[in-house]
């Protein structure tokens, strides 16, 4: 006889329920297929240091900062680099390496003691080692795509976990003092009990350095070329420079758009579209070496047409007197002018 199936129904345990929203806070926005076929861009918060004042919103690729997490790239990643670090300077000396005579010690029979031969043997005291260690390299191989991918998925976990502070300016402190830096350890609550605090810059800031210098328990700084996978990871938050994140997402298989450079005049360039920030040509006002560097001969007779037009601000220069007597020598050496015109005949 066939029973009917029973439809299940929410449980309305209030423990339950409360466990659900929890799950649903640790789940991240989108799930892996979400991103790999929408991979709209996510928004970034630039702050103000110190105080984390915001400052404006920048849209970056999901690619870069919203990939799922790849525990067993991760694992990978960090094997690598453990291994690349490694040092195999153990080393132990052959028996030709042993300073000392090769005579028999003792002779072969006759003894009744066991056989034996020069003092680099393997069994006396200060003779060689058997099978020792020997220098040698431990690194591995590991694809440039899956370190790249790598650095991208441990970025984007600390995006997700809001632990991510990318700051729009250069992360340079006023003083380098150990108490300044203490301050604002604890006004943003980074430090020992929120767990380490990470600072990436392009380069050496020494105010910073100095300030973490004896706050070891609370954070470090590096610059951005010495930062691995294991950096990201390890420590609590991580507060990086703008330049320094879009440094490591073009390393590592990021591209992004050109930025419009300012003159020194404060008047915004001319990008070349396609081209890389550094080959980016910036034409400014009375610049011909810039102007060549335009992508279409169309824009550059453009411009220099636009240069030709401007009137001339330097002062007339006067003409010397060496021009002016070779000018009036010009005139007088001339030879006249024949007339074309001809004469009428006379009656």
């Amino acid at each position: 006889m066939a029973t009917e199936a029973t439809i299940p129904t929410e449980s309305t345990n209030e423990s339950d329920s409360c466990v659900k929203v929890f799950e649903s806070r640790l789940r991240p926005a989108r799930t892996r297929q979400q991103i790999l076929l929408d991979p709209s861009p996510v928004t970034t918060t630039l702050y103000k240091f110190p105080t984390l004042e915001p400052i404006q919103f920048v849209k970056y690729d999901a690619k870069f900062l919203h990939l799922p997490l790849r525990r067993d790239i991760l694992h990978r990643a960090i094997v690598y680099e453990g291994n690349a670090h490694r040092l195999g300077r153990a080393k132990t000396k052959y028996r030709s390496e042993i300073v000392g005579s090769g005579k028999k010690l003792r002779p072969q029979k006759g003894t009744g003691r066991a056989r034996l031969g020069d003092v680099s043997s393997p069994m006396l005291r200060g003779g060689a080692k058997a099978h020792g260690p020997k220098p040698r390299d431990f690194r591995t191989d590991l694809p440039k795509k899956i370190y790249d991918l790598a650095f991208r998925t441990a970025l984007s976990y600390r995006y997700r976990q809001g632990q991510l502070i990318v700051i729009g300016e250069a992360i340079h402190p006023q003083h380098s003092k150990t108490r300044y830096m203490r301050q604002i350890m604890l006004l943003n609550k980074w430090g020992a009990p929120n767990g380490k605090t990470l600072f990436i810059t392009m380069t050496r800031r020494n105010n910073l350095w100095c300030g973490l210098n004896m706050l070891g328990q609370h954070g470090r700084a590096m610059k951005v070329q010495d930062v691995d996978v294991k950096d990201l990871l390890e420590t609590g938050r991580i507060v990086i420079e703008q330049h320094a994140l879009e440094w490591l997402g073009e390393r590592h298989g990021v591209s992004f758009p050109p930025r419009v450079k300012k003159s020194k005049k404060g008047k915004k360039g001319a990008v070349v579209e396609g081209e890389s920030e550094a080959a980016a040509a910036v034409v400014e006002e009375g610049d011909a070496a810039a102007i060549a560097a335009v992508a279409t001969a169309s824009e550059a007779e453009a411009a220099v047409e636009a240069l030709a037009e401007e009137p001339s601000t330097g002062a007339d220069v006067e003409a010397s007197p060496e021009s002016d007597s070779q000018t009036a020598s010009e005139v007088t050496s001339a030879p006249p002018a024949t007339s074309t015109t001809a004469t009428a005949p006379t009656s």
